[in-house]
């Protein structure tokens, strides 16, 4: 009878050590809105996640991710940002500027870290780049707009005309067109806007262009980034013009060439961010915005997409990235 008792007890303890063990919990809560699923975004998450888990982990601490995309769907951005609030998440990530937008509406208590946003003084998300005096700030995806538009120029010697398309109701794609208007007023090249309020509008957009048209030019958007393989297809069995994105991700699928951020990076340069609130108790409102450190801005080229629009890449190009 004693050596079942003490078998009996030793189970007993072994359960209750290992549902103490599954019980546990983490130090920290972070809930993740992402906007829409595609490379950059995907790749900035990754980034954030892991590099917060390093950080923490070398001080000992446990982060609980909660992780959702709203599959483009602002709606539910704001859904998925009540449900942290009511979980009282430790800290939220917003990826893209709807999901900024969103999470923002719904507390101003909880600190909110953004990524993947271009501007968020025109999003309305922070005062200042230098002091946002609001729960809100993180890292911007401003791209190298300037360099991207002297690329096609280089691509392109001749270039007199330039189609930018982009999605309407996107306030960082609206943004980047007014960058692009500026520098090529400068330079003597015609802008056509070529605006689109759904990935539907792609067949007819390209039926549009006249024929003066010497490149597409199309800035960090996430609409055009999830129709990004719809755009080569398009652009392959009609005009087969050379087109320069904003980011790798969209590029690698129907652009010949560009200067890129390195989305993953930009995620731990957030992570950062977090850390310091989490564990130094950062003031996230005089936390200044920052931008991506040009450490990870890299020329890429595209020799699939332009050998399947009959484009050849300038030797000049090919030897910088050899470089």
């Amino acid at each position: 009878m004693k050596k079942i008792l003490t078998f009996l007890m030793v189970i007993v303890l072994s359960f209750s050590f290992l549902m103490t063990l599954g019980c546990s919990k983490s130090d920290f809560t972070v809930g993740i809105i992402q906007l829409v699923d595609h490379v950059a975004l995907d790749a900035a998450n990754k980034g954030f996640r892991e590099e917060l888990k390093d950080l923490l982990k070398e001080q000992g601490k446990t982060v609980k991710f909660l992780n959702k995309s709203a599959a483009g769907d602002f709606g539910m951005c704001t859904d998925i940002a009540n449900n942290y609030v009511s979980k009282r998440v430790n800290l939220m990530l917003a990826i893209a500027t709807p999901a900024a937008q969103a999470a923002a509406s719904t507390t101003k208590d909880i600190p909110i870290l953004f990524t993947a946003v271009t501007n968020p003084v025109i999003a309305e998300l922070v005062e200042s780049w230098d002091k946002p005096n609001t729960n809100l700030s993180g890292t911007s995806d401003l791209n190298p707009v300037e360099d991207q538009i002297k690329l096609i120029q280089e691509l392109v010697p001749d270039v007199e005309k330039i189609a930018v398309l982009y999605t309407t109701s996107e306030d960082n794609s609206v943004y980047q067109l007014q960058l692009v208007q500026e520098y090529c007023e400068k330079q003597n090249i015609e802008v056509l806007d070529k605006g689109i309020t759904e990935s539907m509008d792609l067949d007819s957009v390209f039926l549009s262009l006249p024929d003066e048209v010497d490149a597409i030019y199309i800035p960090t958007d996430n609409g055009l980034a999830k129709a990004a393989d719809h755009v080569h297809n398009v652009n392959k069995s009609g005009k087969k013009l050379p087109i320069v994105c904003g980011e790798n991700g969209m590029n690698e699928k129907c652009g010949i060439a560009t200067y890129g951020i390195d989305y993953y990076e930009l995620g731990k340069q957030t992570a950062k961010m977090a850390y310091k609130i989490l564990m130094e108790g950062a003031d996230i409102k005089t936390m200044p915005v920052e931008t991506a450190n040009p450490e990870y801005i890299t020329l890429t080229v595209n020799q699939t997409v332009a050998s399947e629009i009959g484009f050849t890449i300038p030797q000049s190009i090919l030897d910088k990235v050899k470089a």
